[in-house]
């Protein structure tokens, strides 16, 4: 029985199969991924979406209407109609894959150095209204700009930021919220960051805030930036009463003074100020009394910065400011409570801090002149801090560092055999991921290996890592350290006096740009410039002729 004209496919129709649906494939995943461009500039479906939607929509249709009345004009009704049903398929699937996996918003970025953001208030129960704490956190932020002074900028993005505020209180440097708020810190400009839980207990409600200070911002000292937490505060009658809400706000901004005046430390701080950042810190009360003063400056913080500013300012001081400094940082670490993350971060200072005041600054770790228990004590404890789940990541890191510095001390002053501590500290640097902080350590501890190689007499191998120590610093007055020590020991090698001479005068410069940053050495500075001349005429005649090999 002969087919009906109905079942049979035209010639056409077979031809046109080998290039119709690749075509529409085509023009399907071309419209969105155009959309997609465009999408990218909008943080919502505004009305420019939607008409640029429409009319790549529109010029869909017509170019599959072109397709059909070309190359199917022939072929069957039903045929037509299962092309046209299969072109709308692809373009809503890939209109749907687009929406699925369109980016993020773009975030508004605050001007200036003193930026605030108010990430928004989670709830960390099926009992809060995430709607009413974003309401909250759009009244909290209004209310802080309110008292803050002027030339800070402060903005609610509760609605927008999407970090996971849920994993408060004690999220590590390697956690998803760490990782997102510091992507957030950065596209916003925010200096620090203010968020905090919100969660139901009995009939009332409890507000846990929380301050996040920015990496980066504080020289040398990363491990010491991210989450902060505070002691809950209390709202008896939920965060859903109108007067509650007031009455919180009015608490929390009743701490403006105190988060302004640690904002002006962390902006003293980042100019190369301790000093200054240590004055206004003094001033900050840490006593936390019940009425929840502590607010999003917690106690513990202001006390673990004060410690480092304190230790940062005795860097630049000789005895007895010196030691008179070091005794005000271990003070304030140890009134910081054990077995939180704050303490965990007081723990390592503390060792630091111990490190300090057991070695003479003058003597380098020469024998007889450090404190040999007090060594071995700190060893011991950096082995444990480096192992310490509670202590984050950078944290751990900067622990091995520390301890690869003490080991090299008590090597050098003969307590101990070298048993690789700083070879394996300089490899697992290596190995680190690269970013600010770590090249910050790395420096640290191509510092501690060249002094190391030095004193074994491999030469060769401590210019290598003191200019690995130089190429990655940050820190001027150590950079013109380091300077000094690549031109005494370049000094050593005859062929390399030319680089000695360079290497002296980079030192020089170093030193004067930390001077004008308040952070300088003069002393250390003027002795370099007077040892190096003898040093160079020693080296000379030593070498019979001056640049010889560069």
């Amino acid at each position: 029985m002969p087919h009906s004209p109905q079942d049979t496919p035209t010639p056409g129709e077979v031809g046109s199969a080998h290039y119709l649906w690749p075509l529409l494939a085509v023009f399907a995943v071309a419209v969105p991924a155009a959309l997609l461009v465009v999408d990218r500039r909008s943080t919502n479906l505004s009305w420019p979406f939607i008409l640029i939607t429409l009319a790549s929509l529109a010029g869909y249709a017509v170019a599959v209407n072109k397709i059909v009345q070309e190359k199917l004009a022939e072929s069957r009704r039903r045929t037509r109609m299962l092309v046209w049903l299969a072109a709308a398929a692809l373009f809503l699937g890939s209109l749907a894959v687009l929406i699925w996996f369109r980016p993020p918003p773009l975030l508004a970025k605050m001007v200036g150095g003193r930026a605030v953001a108010v990430a928004g208030f989670a709830a960390a129960d099926d009992r809060q209204d995430q709607q009413v704490l974003d309401g909250f956190a759009a009244e909290f932020a209004h209310a802080l700009k309110g008292q803050l002074p002027s030339a800070t900028d402060v903005r609610s993005y509760a609605a927008e930021a999407g970090l996971p505020l849920t994993k408060l209180p004690n999220p590590d440097r390697s956690s998803d919220l760490e990782k997102k708020t510091a992507d957030f810190a950065k596209k916003t400009n925010a200096l620090i960051v203010l968020a905090g839980r919100a969660r139901t207990e009995g009939q009332q409600d409890t507000l846990q805030p929380a301050v996040y200070i920015r990496p980066n911002q504080i020289a040398n000292l990363d491990e010491l930036t991210g989450w902060y937490v505070g002691k809950p505060i209390v709202v008896p009658f939920g965060l859903k009463h109108p007067g509650e809400r007031d009455r919180l706000s009015t608490k929390l901004t009743q701490q403006v003074g105190d988060l302004a005046r640690f904002l002006d430390a962390m902006e003293a701080w980042r100019t190369d100020d301790p000093a200054e950042a240590r004055r206004i810190l003094d001033g900050l009360p840490v006593s936390d009394p019940q009425d929840g003063r502590n607010g999003f400056v917690p106690p513990d913080l202001v006390l673990l910065f004060r410690g480092t500013a304190a230790e940062q300012e005795a860097a630049t001081k000789t005895e007895p400011a010196r030691t008179e400094l070091l005794k005000t940082a271990r003070d304030n670490y140890l009134r910081i409570p054990e077995h939180t993350p704050t303490g965990r971060r007081a723990a390592l200072s503390l060792q630091a801090n111990a490190y300090l005041r057991a070695i003479n600054p003058e003597k380098l770790c020469q024998p007889g002149t450090v404190q040999a228990a007090e060594l071995a004590q700190i060893s011991k404890s950096l082995k444990k801090l480096a192992n310490d789940q509670g202590l984050n990541k950078l944290g751990q890191l900067k622990a091995e560092v520390n301890l690869a510095q003490v080991e090299d001390c008590r090597i050098a002053a003969h307590l101990v055999a070298d048993d690789g501590t700083v070879d394996r500290v300089v490899a697992k640097l290596h190995a680190a991921p690269d970013d600010t902080a770590t090249a910050a350590l790395r420096a640290i501890t191509e510092s501690i290996a060249a002094n190391h190689a030095h004193r074994a007499g491999e030469t060769d191998q401590a210019i290598g890592h003191i200019r690995a120590a130089i190429a990655d610093g940050q820190d001027p007055l150590q950079k013109a350290f380091w300077h000094a020590l690549l031109a005494r020991w370049s000094l050593e090698r005859c062929q390399l006096l030319k680089t000695g001479e360079k290497a002296h005068e980079d030192a020089r410069d170093q030193f004067l740009l930390a001077e004008e940053r308040g952070r300088g050495n003069p002393e250390a500075r003027k002795q370099d410039a007077t040892k190096f001349p003898e040093q160079l005429k020693a080296a000379e005649k030593r070498c019979a002729v001056r640049g010889n090999g560069e």
